[in-house]
């Protein structure tokens, strides 16, 4: 990419956002039967934060992280990458901007090829920079050294590594090419929560040394409070609660209010727990969701509760900004007909 490419990115960052989404539906399938999963996500990343995306199973985390990163072509909307719409691009232009965004499996493993040495992983991945064999094997090192592991382990294979440690080769790859921008898709949920730990601190302190921006996809609040500046909340391939982490536990939303419910004595740090489990009523297709609020089959504070909220059922709610009942100036918004702050202030009922 010539300087004259280069720098709308600069001015783009320096105004607020690495990465954004503008009303981005994506799915699977094609023609007839091409059903999108998610739908009309909007979203911004600031440059050198944590952007958290939370959910149960099936809400569409992983889809969204395809469609960021380039490996699902959205169905509408547009992704920017600095002031880069990256999903409009084809051809070399789409390859050289995928290098300033890298993702990090959910599972290392199956990520890496079993035959090759890790010292090979590594070159394949910042080979394309074009380096000499020996600026090469210095930035083999400098990476295996950057996630605290040994230069030596380059000669070993993956199935010699534990877990956390192969976690960590596959954040060494993600940052060969000095991305802008990495997603990190449920990269603790299969480790213990000693290693998990270790995962999470080493993220951090990388993003402290490098200023680089993270969106960090987790089922588990407690993580996501521990990693995050912000975060947003998926149901159903729709996002109905944005706001900071702080927030997390004094949710607007009942959804995010029935997520932090579903896991024990959430303030205690990392929980290393399983995916949350909601209960009420019966969960829907992502392709084929109820019309109206999603979440209302399932909402303790709809029309379960009482008759008079029939428009949850006919009527789908916008991600608007809410008042703030916590007194701290953070700032919310919520896709709901009966925000919580509003009810317990008595403005919803």
């Amino acid at each position: 990419m010539s300087p004259s490419e280069a720098a709308p990115v600069l001015r783009h960052q320096a105004d607020g956002f690495a990465l954004s989404a503008v009303g981005v539906s994506a799915g699977y399938g094609g023609g007839r039967r091409s059903r999108d999963v998610l739908h009309d996500i909007d979203l911004s990343v600031p440059a050198g934060q944590t952007l958290g995306i939370v959910g149960e199973s099936g809400s569409g985390k992983s889809t969204l992280a395809r469609a960021l990163v380039g490996q699902l072509r959205p169905s509408a909307g547009k992704i920017l990458l600095g002031d880069v719409e990256i999903s409009a691009l084809r051809g070399r232009r789409l390859r050289e901007n995928r290098r300033r965004i890298q993702l990090i499996p959910q599972d290392p493993y199956a990520s890496l090829d079993p035959r090759m040495t890790i010292r090979r992983a590594l070159y394949e991945a910042i080979d394309p920079q074009g380096r000499r064999p020996a600026q090469a094997a210095a930035r083999i090192s400098e990476l295996l050294a950057t996630v605290s592991l040994d230069p030596d382990v380059a000669s070993r294979y993956p199935h010699e590594f534990s877990g956390g440690q192969r976690q960590r080769i596959a954040i060494a790859r993600a940052l060969a090419v000095q991305p802008e921008v990495i997603i990190a898709d449920e990269v603790t949920s299969a480790l213990d929560s000693s290693v998990q730990a270790e995962v999470l601190n080493l993220l951090r302190s990388i993003q402290a040394r490098t200023a680089i921006t993270m969106l960090f996809i987790t089922h588990d609040l407690s993580v996501a409070n521990y990693m995050c500046d912000e975060v947003a909340v998926l149901y159903l391939g729709r996002l109905v609660e944005k706001g900071s982490s702080r927030l997390l536990f004094s949710p607007d939303h009942p959804y995010t209010r029935r997520l932090v419910d579903s896991i024990p004595n959430p303030r205690a740090g990392l929980s290393g727990l399983s995916a949350p489990e909601i209960t009420g009523g019966e969960g829907a297709d992502p392709a084929n969701p109820p019309a109206g609020c999603a979440f209302h089959p399932r909402c303790p504070n709809g029309p379960r509760l009482r008759d008079d909220r029939e428009r949850c059922i006919t009527e789908r709610p916008e991600l608007l900004p809410r008042w703030d009942d916590t007194g701290d100036g953070d700032h919310r918004s919520a896709a709901c007909h009966f925000p919580l702050s509003e009810v317990r202030a008595g403005l919803g009922d």
